[in-house]
């Protein structure tokens, strides 16, 4: 008995080596135009990735554990806090900060979201990549910023990529 899912269109189970080697062997039947698409943006996530980790810095050590966990790693607050020995309400204080006297204090969110606001401020008047990235990222952290908005600044910063890509060549 024949189906019609047999044939081409039958299922495979591939290990994550040979997934690896069938993306790279459809990359490598693209066009040129295509490839330097994904090139642009593997090169945005890596400028955009540097940028990120630099502002890291300004953070203790302990928030740097959470925020790596629980942001980088996908990781819950549960999770992250056994993995680090300490409650989830110290993990969520960590990220968001707690208040104090009727204000809102510490936290590792507000402190990037004021370091990258000052950086960005800093850096308005210049024209290079890393200032692009930071004005981007100031942005992106407004919280009137829409899901829309924030597609079109990050492909924006996936075009630029891209036309360097062609004009070094």
């Amino acid at each position: 008995m024949t189906h019609d899912y047999d044939g081409a269109w039958r299922e495979k189970f591939l290990t994550p080596e040979q997934w690896e080697r069938e993306a790279f062997r459809l990359w490598q039947q693209q066009s040129a135009e295509a490839q330097d698409a994904v090139y642009g943006r593997l090169q945005t996530e890596h400028e955009m990735g540097v940028v990120a980790v630099d502002f890291l810095l300004v953070l203790s050590r302990r928030q740097q554990q959470v925020v790596q966990l629980y942001c980088l790693e996908g990781r819950t607050q549960v999770e992250v806090a056994t993995t680090l020995g300490i409650s989830q309400q110290t993990v969520s204080q960590h990220l968001m900060g707690k208040l104090r006297g009727g204000r809102q204090v510490g936290g590792a969110f507000r402190k990037l979201r004021k370091a990258i606001h000052k950086a960005a401020k800093a850096r308005a008047g210049q024209s290079n990549r890393r200032a692009r990235i930071l004005s981007v990222f100031d942005e992106l952290l407004d919280s009137a910023l829409t899901r829309r908005r924030a597609r079109e600044l990050i492909g924006a910063l996936m075009r630029e990529a891209r036309t360097g890509t062609r004009q070094e060549k």
